[in-house]
């Protein structure tokens, strides 16, 4: 069952931890909320944030002069990375006004206005035109979805015939959960305020009921290893710091959930509850 949470919720979160990603993401140089792509030689973790733009960006295949979506934008680093690197445009929404005024001061400062482009939309409801796109991808952000089938129906619209959806996010590996699972699952996704997170066999069959036919299905979990382990290692000492600061009201109970996620989706990792995918779908 999705648990209740609503869009205020979502901004919420991202809104009130962002002091948590400034603290341990290098948020003023990455933009980048998302988990690092660890390869063998690398040991950093704004190397690994780097390695999962390309990654997912890899995929989806940029083109010069082609038009794609960043479907939950965070702040823009991936965004603004595109088009650096592609001279292609990139238009990025979230549900957070703040994130959005960050990423636009964000590509100002980096001369890229008119490239990397940010407006407050729900990705599954947007105003944009029909088949507007080239290619639209999410990175950790789909599973905010209250519904995915919406999140389907919006990209299908979006999207130019044969353009390309990549989803780089969190899936549940199993279809069924004993209770205590559930209540791992449950726990983790609540505190990022997250509705539920799909089982992956599901979400490709969502998609491709709605003509969206899947091309690519990477579990790279193993890659994604040691940033679970980094947020693990984060939990006591977080815990520790929350504690004393909430004493004197400079934390929120926001934050403190938030502290528990790495705890939990460490926990829910290791009794391989679920996997890290990238997925590639062609509209058809």
């Amino acid at each position: 069952m999705p648990l209740t949470i609503t869009n205020q919720d979502i901004i919420n979160y991202y809104d009130e931890c962002e002091s948590d990603y400034k603290l341990l993401w290098h948020l003023g140089e990455q933009s980048a909320l998302h988990y690092g792509f660890w390869k063998e030689d690398t040991r950093l973790l704004r190397d690994a944030l780097r390695n999962m733009n390309d990654y997912v960006l890899g995929i989806l295949n940029l083109k010069p002069g082609n038009k794609y979506l960043d479907a939950g934008c965070g702040i823009g680093g991936t965004a603004m990375y595109a088009c650096s690197k592609c001279n292609c445009s990139v238009h990025g929404i979230s549900l957070s006004e703040k994130q959005i005024q960050t990423a636009k001061m964000k590509s100002a400062h980096k001369n890229l206005i008119g490239k990397a482009d940010f407006s407050v939309q729900n990705f599954c409801n947007t105003s944009f035109e029909s088949a507007s796109f080239e290619g639209i991808y999410g990175i950790e952000s789909i599973c905010h979805a209250f519904d995915k089938k919406s999140f389907f129906n919006e990209a299908f619209r979006l999207l130019k015939p044969g353009g390309h959806l990549v989803v780089a996010d969190f899936f549940e590996s199993k279809h069924s959960m004993n209770p205590s699972e559930q209540k791992l699952m449950n726990n983790w996704a609540e505190s990022w305020a997250v509705p539920a997170f799909s089982n992956f066999e599901t979400f490709i069959q969502d998609a491709e009921n709605i003509g969206l036919k899947l091309v690519e299905n990477n579990n790279i979990s193993p890659a994604i290893q040691k940033t679970a382990r980094r947020l693990y290692y984060c939990f006591f000492p977080g815990l520790v710091c929350h504690g004393f600061l909430r004493i004197f009201g400079l934390r929120k109970k926001t934050q403190g959930r938030n502290v528990w996620s790495t705890y939990y989706q460490y926990k829910s990792l290791q009794n391989k509850l679920w996997d890290y995918r990238v997925m590639k779908f062609v509209k058809i």
